[in-house]
């Protein structure tokens, strides 16, 4: 994409965040004309150029979404699964000690 036409693509992108329906609508309409009059798709100008070259996986694959950090997600989900774990140790220790007290309780005889 020429560099002029990369300029008036960032303003119209600017544009997408009126407080005008029409005048998002029709920012929207500029700036998709902008990439397909220019010969490329979203993907192609907004993907880095790595990504953007390597080879394709085949249709049997899971896509991987290149803007998401899967390495934070696991971070994240993996702080999720030892909080639980430490709720269901805690948990457990409460029981037993609830088991405990009532077996020394000596019984009563009615």
């Amino acid at each position: 994409m020429r560099q002029g036409d990369r300029l008036r693509l960032v303003r119209v992108l600017g544009m997408l965040g009126s407080a005008h329906d029409g005048e998002r609508s029709a920012a929207a309409l500029a700036a998709h004309r902008l990439v397909t009059g220019a010969g490329l798709t979203w993907s192609e100008l907004l993907l880095p150029q790595g990504l953007r070259d390597a080879p394709r996986k085949d249709v049997g694959q899971r896509w991987a979404d290149p803007f998401t950090d899967y390495v934070a997600a696991a971070d994240s989900r993996l702080r999720q699964v030892r909080d639980e774990n430490e709720a269901l140790r805690r948990e457990v220790r409460h029981l037993r000690q609830l088991l405990d007290g009532r077996h020394q309780r000596p019984r009563q005889r009615g």
